[in-house]
């Protein structure tokens, strides 16, 4: 017989009452072990479950394992597609290790950013995922979570004593400006990026950099402005009332590019022709821009998988784990990456997406 709607909440005895079985069976079907218990038996259980609408008390199950079975995960913007598309893997790889994932916001500020971790850690979190900010981290500063295993996702470089991930965002940008200047034989070649973090310079403008001075052309104009698409708007558009405008940029995140390519439409500026694009990042969002970006794609689901496998073993050296990236060639540099229509063809429009295009990676 059911328990009754008023005889308060539901426990395991009610529910191998229900089920026919000891306590102790409807634990090991909770639990996922540790012994075996027979397929009948167990469906029983979970049906008995079911009709109760009984609730395992997660809290007590973590207390007596230790374990949460939980991450803490901090971003700075959720809005950014490449931390969103981050965020994904990271939540995919966690769950493939059976953790579930608590996610948080911190907008860049640092004392956010510190609240958030005292809260997940008060959360008996297992592990800390934190897209951070840096800016109280790059010295080996304090931080508040020296008892709960930590990892640092994109990351430019190394921290002190901290276990680090990132993209070789140096040879990344090496790759991007190499192809506007071999491939299509841009004479000046301008960058746009966001406020430094951890290293100063960026590896992106390392990357930009080397690849100019490797040729003999002059580092061209460099404007610095939020890492946002009003941001790329902004600073696209100074080059523009400047006059200054290069005959190719490397942007250095596609969430930037978006709002450049708006403000090089708005000026007129046949971009594949006249101004070639080549940013940072590879995200899914740059396969629908016009024209659709090209860009250096950063492997977050290897970065995820290696974060989570950090967190599982702490005990391991702490140290940096740079990734390389690729250069995902799309429109926006004046790669001819898709053909164009045949006359015959108009009257059997594709019913492909850009991510299903093709799209040549180097």
């Amino acid at each position: 017989m059911a328990a009754s709607k008023g005889s308060g909440q539901v426990t395991r005895a009610d529910v191998a009452r229900e089920a026919g079985v000891s306590t102790a069976v409807v634990s090991y079907v909770v639990n996922n072990g540790p012994r075996p218990v027979a397929g009948e038996t167990a469906e029983r259980v979970r049906a008995a479950m079911t009709a109760l609408h009984y609730q395992p008390n997660l809290n007590a199950r973590a207390l007596k394992r230790g374990r949460s079975q939980t991450l803490g995960l901090v971003v700075v913007d959720s809005l950014n597609p490449f931390f969103t598309e981050l965020s994904l893997a990271l939540e995919q790889a966690a769950a493939e290790r059976g953790h579930r994932m608590l996610v948080a916001e911190s907008h860049g500020d640092p004392d956010i950013e510190d609240q958030l971790v005292r809260e997940l850690t008060g959360r008996q979190v297992d592990g800390l995922l934190l897209v951070s900010s840096f800016r109280r981290h790059d010295h080996g500063a304090p931080f508040s979570s020296d008892s709960t295993p930590t990892v640092f996702l994109d990351s430019p470089g190394p921290l002190p004593g901290r276990h680090t991930i990132g993209p070789d965002a140096a040879a990344g940008a090496r790759t991007a400006v190499q192809h506007l200047i071999g491939v299509h034989g841009r004479a000046s070649v301008g960058l746009v990026i966001g406020p430094g973090r951890v290293a100063t310079p960026d590896p992106r403008e390392t990357g930009w950099r080397r690849a100019l001075a490797e040729v003999g052309i002059p580092a061209g104009r460099l404007v610095v402005d939020d890492w946002s698409n009003a941001g790329g708007y902004r600073a696209v558009r100074r080059l523009i009332n400047d006059d200054d405008q290069p005959d190719g940029l490397f942007i250095s995140s596609d969430v930037q590019a978006v709002g450049a390519l708006r403000a090089l439409h708005e000026a007129g500026v046949d971009i594949a022709r006249e101004c070639p694009i080549v940013s940072f990042d590879g995200t899914r969002a740059g396969s629908y821009t016009w024209p659709a970006l090209t860009s250096a794609r950063q492997p977050v689901t290897e970065m995820a998988r290696t974060a989570l496998e950090l967190i599982e073993r702490p005990q391991l050296a702490v140290g940096h784990h740079s990734f390389a990236v690729e250069l995902l060639v799309r429109d926006s540099c004046g790669c001819p990456v898709h053909p164009p229509v045949e006359a015959s063809a108009v009257a059997q429009p594709s019913t492909s997406t850009p991510d299903e295009r093709p799209e040549n990676v180097i």
